[in-house]
């Protein structure tokens, strides 16, 4: 865990969410990050390349 990656995402959505203004990143974004980061995992666990197109993002 490094919470410290995520500070400018969030002074980034506190601002939006503030001002009205729609965030940076939507939320169509941190699924896609969430999907990698997925991608990441199962390839570890199982030794071999996992593509993007393998991991469910609905």
């Amino acid at each position: 865990w490094f919470p410290h990656a995520f500070i400018g995402v969030m002074e980034q959505l506190q601002h939006a969410v503030k001002t009205g203004t729609p965030p940076a990143l939507t939320v169509a974004d941190n699924v896609k990050t969430m999907a990698l980061v997925e991608a990441g995992y199962r390839s570890m666990a199982s030794g071999r390349t996992v593509k993007l197109s393998e991991i469910s993002t609905n």
